[in-house]
């Protein structure tokens, strides 16, 4: 097969993985918006197209038609044979899912350590077989169960197999606008279904003993155990655990709003920084090879050491897909003399998304996959802009230069997904980098001299005088970032446009070309425009919007860049709210100006809208559009509001019980009148 010239297709030759990886992604993306196709039918197009691809290969002609079908053929084929990955992956297409089986009771077994919420105990599980009159049936599947807590504390733990009722609920938005989609997420990772259970209607079938539980859990408690038994500060501990071992349980909330403002949260969650770091500092100790010849041995001898960091944090996806990615790049280092990082890097994404191609939706997967692409692309162009003589000064340049390249790539994603740029990172970082060596040695050091009292004790001590004080530098320098660059918004057409200005600036600093130039620069013209656009919508928005926020009633007439509350609950944790709020006000553009109403008739898009705190016992009557309530109602005060006020709907808030708000809403609808609940039909926006 004839190949391009170099000098016309570099990246194409030299990068030869980004050919298989694109279609590949490719056919991720059109299983999410076209998964109903029959799978006899993609499988045949892959049999043909493949098929095609090896006549066309082996055809001599250098006619133009025949390469262009080549290479249309051998796309088609890996977009297709992307689909069928996908679909293997879906568990709705195993027979054996335990949703396409009709069953009275479901045995499942706890797959991880039961998460205390502020009401129930939330556990995963792992289904095993459905029970059905006398049949039981062999089943898989995993789901969520929520278990009301009582004066009982829950005596289920991980490994335990328990009897489930069927009682199962879709995973559903809460539909909030411009929020993180949960069911989504789960949906990617093959959890549909959830159940609410009181503690007595889960029958436990047997225990298990800590001793049989597999290898990986009991070492990851094991070193959870071991961090607890020497650090005694409540917040240490939380921040130790997580990061060490991925426990994030008894993480203090607002220590971690604190380092995701500071943009160094990336040290808490085991991801890429962790692996890279141990796998640098194994690199760094086996320094002392200097022949070219075994440079070699330095990373396939990290390659164990960190897979055994990874067992002991308890594999978690974030940490599997790290370790996975590093093994591939240090094997592509150790044995390709052409160490060509960027193709290793899209070898490395190539397999991980064939074994799991919805980590392709991944956060965390994209996080890592853009932070070592843009230190590949970026890194030694700025290093080289100011080479330090000074040694400990090219160090701190170095950890500088990598957190500026790093951040390149990485701060649309994280404006995106968190609506936040912090603008202190690089010297948030640097004390990170520092903070991040001597708190992962020294929790590893404690972890592995446990047994030795005396020297773990004088750990623990330093770990908590350090972590102590590393935490006191991040919470100074949360209050430096500018507020606006807490609520920034992008959506996906102007994140992709942002992609496309920084590569073609870069690409043309780099390689001198003008169209990276003329690219950029256009690209940035659209995307202001859109800036522009957006800026234009917000200040002539006018909307009316009762949020789904669990056990409250939150209602906001959002007009123009301001925002009014017409109700919330100042009693519920502001922190709860504003998980809810935040996203919203950023979307909207209304995160600045928060003002009060006491108003409760008002109209909206020509509409009126009537928020009623009380029934009232008067006989005036009065039409009305829509109705909000906003106090504990009866199934008999929906029909009195209607017969008062006659709108055209009535939404009911989510200031009473789901129990109260289905019975509302069934008698409403035997009577024939049009309600809205929100915690079943979800956020109400007019």
């Amino acid at each position: 097969m004839k190949k391009w010239p170099t000098h016309e297709a570099y990246i194409w030759e030299r990068v030869p993985f980004l050919r298989l990886l694109l279609p590949l992604v490719a056919g991720i993306l059109v299983y999410r918006y076209f998964s109903v196709f029959d799978l006899s039918v993609v499988l045949a197009v892959v049999f043909i197209s493949t098929l095609l691809f090896g006549i066309f290969a082996f055809t001599k002609s250098t006619n133009q038609l025949v390469q262009y079908l080549r290479f249309a053929s051998l796309h088609i084929a890996l977009i297709a044979a992307a689909w069928v990955l996908c679909y293997f992956n879906d568990i709705r297409n195993d027979k054996d899912w335990f949703a396409n089986k009709q069953a009275k009771a479901f045995v499942a077994r706890v797959v991880s350590t039961p998460a205390e919420k502020e009401r129930t105990w939330k556990l995963e599980v792992e289904v095993l077989r459905t029970i059905d009159a006398n049949t039981v049936k062999a089943s898989e599947g995993k789901a969520f169960v929520y278990v009301f807590k009582d004066e009982h504390l829950l005596n289920i733990h991980q490994g335990d197999t328990i009897m489930l009722p069927d009682k199962w609920q879709m995973i559903k938005r809460s539909g909030n606008p411009f929020e993180f989609d949960y069911a989504a997420y789960c949906n990617r990772n093959n959890i549909y279904h959830q159940q609410f259970l009181a503690a007595n209607e889960i029958v436990l079938f047997a225990k298990t003993l800590p001793q049989n539980l597999p290898f990986i859990q009991r070492l990851h408690n094991w070193s959870v155990a071991a961090i607890a038994r020497y650090i005694k500060d409540e917040q240490v501990l939380g921040l130790m655990q997580a990061m060490l071992v991925g426990e994030e349980a008894n993480m203090d909330a607002d220590l971690r709003q604190a380092y995701s403002e500071t943009g160094i949260i990336h040290i808490v969650a085991i991801s890429g920084s962790h692996i890279s770091f141990f796998f640098l500092l194994i690199t760094f100790l086996l320094g002392w090879i200097k022949h070219k010849k075994w440079q070699w041995v330095k990373y396939i001898a990290a390659i164990p050491l960190v897979w055994v960091y990874v067992m002991m944090s308890g594999a978690p996806p974030s940490a599997v897909r790290a370790a996975l990615m590093f093994s591939i790049l240090g094997i592509g280092f150790a044995f390709d003399k052409s160490s060509h990082s960027l193709n290793h890097l899209l070898a490395t994404a190539f397999i991980l998304l064939c074994a799991e191609p919805m980590w392709l939706y991944a956060i965390g997967f994209q996080l890592s996959f853009v932070a070592v692409l843009s230190l590949i692309l970026f890194y030694r162009p700025i290093y080289k802009l100011y080479v330090p003589v000074n040694v400990v000064l090219r160090r701190l340049w170095q950890v500088v230069a990598a957190s500026l390249a790093a951040e390149l790539l990485v701060s649309p994603l994280v404006v995106y997904y968190f609506h936040l740029f912090p603008l202190q990172f690089i010297v948030a970082n640097v004390i990170a980098y520092l903070f991040m060596g001597f708190a992962l040695i020294g929790g590893v050091l404690l972890v592995a001299l446990s047994s030795l009292v005396p020297v773990a004790t004088l750990l623990g001590s330093a770990i908590e005088l350090i972590v102590s004080v590393f935490n006191g530098l991040v919470y100074g320098l949360q209050n430096v970032n500018p507020r606006a660059f807490n609520f920034l918004q992008i959506d996906g057409a102007e994140l992709v446009l942002l992609y496309v200005v920084i590569a073609g600036i870069g690409y043309y600093l780099l390689q001198k070309n003008k169209r990276g130039l003329y690219v950029g620069l256009a690209s940035m013209v659209v995307l202001l425009s859109l800036f522009n656009l957006d800026e234009w919508k917000a200040l002539h928005q006018h909307n009316l919007v009762v949020y789904n926020i669990n056990k409250i009633n939150h209602i906001e007439l959002i007009d123009g860049k301001k925002h009014w509350v017409i109700n919330t609950d100042t009693i519920i944790d502001e922190r709860k709210k504003n998980y809810v709020l935040k996203p919203a006000h950023c979307g909207y553009g209304v995160w600045n100006d928060r003002r009060y109403k006491n108003d409760r008739l008002f109209v909206v898009r020509g509409k009126k809208v009537l928020v009623l705190d009380a029934m009232d016992s008067g006989n005036s009557k009065f039409p009305v559009d829509y109705v909000v309530i906003n106090f504990a109602a009866r199934p008999e005060d929906i029909a009195q509001v209607q017969a008062t006020y006659s709108p055209v709907q009535i939404v009911l808030g989510n200031n009473i019980s789901r129990t109260k708000q289905e019975a509302i809403a069934t008698d409403a609808r035997t009577k024939g009148i049009n309600i809205w609940t929100v915690s079943r039909n979800g956020t109400f926006i007019l």
